[in-house]
C-alpha cells in the first residue's frame, strides 16, 4: 500500500471505479469492488482510464487468486497495458512456466522479465512503472520509440527498455498517438487490483 506522491492522480482508491469505464465505449466500470479492490468481473472485458496520459509513473497492486488446476497462460491472467497498447504481463508464474515473452512481468510478445520476482499466490504484488511516450517532429513525424522501466516488487525487470513494435497482442492498433489510456484486462479470471495512482510528467512529446 505505497501511498501516493505530491501530484499523484489516483486511479482507485479502495471505493469506486468513477476513473474507470468499460474499454471501447464510454460505459462504466463494470468490476466488481469488493473489500477495498477493484476485482475482474470475468466475461465483462477489459476497463481503461477515462482520461489518456503521456509521459508517467504508474504504480498498481495486484493479488493472484490460487487457480492450482490451471497451467499456464490458464492460471490467473491479466495484464497492465500502458498507451492502451504495451502489455505488462499479470500472471500466477510462480511454479508455472508458460512460453517466451509471456509471463508475469513481460512485456508481452517483446522481452522476458530481466529477474523473477513473482510472489506465490494469494499475495499482494506491485508493479511500479515509468513509460515514456513516443517522441514527435514539428510535422507529426515519429522520431523515438516509447521507452519502459518496470520494478516488479521493489526488484527492476525492465531498464529503459525501447519498445519497437506498434503495439502488444491485443493492444490497441493505428498510428502511434501522443498520449494513451492504462487498460486493466479481463482475461477470465478474478485478479484483484488496489492503490492504483498516477504520476503525469512531460505532456508535451516534441523531440
Amino acid at each position: 500500500m505505497a501511498r501516493p506522491p505530491r501530484g499523484a492522480i489516483v486511479l482507485f482508491n479502495g471505493k469506486d471505479s468513477s476513473h474507470w469505464k468499460q474499454r471501447g465505449s464510454n460505459d462504466e466500470c463494470k468490476w466488481d469492488i469488493t473489500d477495498g479492490c477493484l476485482v475482474v468481473k470475468p466475461g465483462t472485458g477489459d476497463i481503461s482510464t477515462k482520461r489518456d496520459f503521456g509521459d508517467y509513473k504508474l504504480h498498481v497492486e495486484f493479488w493472484l487468486p490460487l487457480m492450482a488446476k490451471e497451467t499456464s497462460q490458464g492460471r490467473a491472467n491479466s495484464g497492465v497495458f500502458n498507451h492502451g497498447r504495451y502489455e505488462i504481463q499479470v500472471l500466477d508464474s510462480y511454479k508455472n512456466p508458460t512460453y517466451k515473452f509471456g509471463g508475469v512481468g513481460a512485456i508481452y510478445s517483446q522481452k522476458d522479465p530481466d529477474k523473477d520476482a513473482i510472489k506465490p499466490p494469494e499475495q499482494w504484488n506491485t508493479y511500479d512503472i515509468t513509460f515514456r511516450a513516443p517522441r514527435f517532429d514539428s510535422s507529426g513525424k515519429e522520431t523515438e520509440f516509447p521507452h519502459i522501466t518496470v520494478f516488479h516488487n521493489g526488484i527492476k525487470i525492465h531498464d529503459n527498455v525501447e519498445i519497437k513494435v506498434e503495439s502488444t497482442a491485443t493492444g490497441n492498433t493505428g498510428p502511434q498517438p501522443p498520449t494513451g489510456p492504462i487498460f486493466l484486462q479481463d482475461h477470465g479470471c478474478p485478479i484483484r487490483y488496489r492503490n492504483i495512482w498516477i504520476v503525469p510528467m512531460n505532456e508535451g512529446h516534441k523531440a
